[in-house]
């Protein structure tokens, strides 16, 4: 039984790891104009989802967010943004709703929509105060000082 509970916990962070790598292959994978790669770490979440919708759901969303942006499928990216925020949200992740409401805020920002982004950039400013990360919200501050000026 100790064997079991070591086996899901292994899993458990490992699916973590896997996360993060695919955010982190999302900004690699745009100079490459590659997506192979990403679309392997959403397989992976998609696993992931299956031993823990809880834990996991906002991360696929995520992920497959930031996929839509990727391709230029802005609807299908808002949607999944706002999936991954409201998952995140009632799974009480506050730091990964701010993180979802960031990558919101980038996307919009790309896409010139100055309103909606300032929009998400507020609510991963709060996000990320009520999660007690002063270096996010100054970053945020800045991201939102700038858009103000423009």
């Amino acid at each position: 039984e100790m064997l079991g509970m070591f086996g899901h916990l292994l899993q458990f962070n490992t699916s973590q790891i896997k996360f993060y790598h695919g955010l982190y292959l999302v900004e690699t994978q745009k100079k490459k104009k590659s997506k192979e790669t990403l679309r392997l770490a959403i397989a992976d979440m998609r696993d992931a989802v299956a031993m823990s919708e809880w834990n996991f759901m906002n991360k696929l969303e995520l992920l497959e967010a930031e996929l839509h942006s990727f391709d230029k499928k802005s609807n299908q990216a808002i949607a999944s943004y706002d999936a991954s925020i409201a998952s995140a949200r009632n799974s009480r992740f506050t730091h990964e709703q701010g993180l979802a409401c960031e990558k919101a805020g980038f996307h919009c920002k790309r896409e010139k929509d100055k309103g909606r982004a300032l929009e998400y950039f507020e609510q991963a400013r709060e996000c990320y105060e009520e999660w007690g990360s002063s270096t996010k919200v100054d970053f945020i501050q800045k991201e939102m000082n700038q858009l103000n000026n423009y």
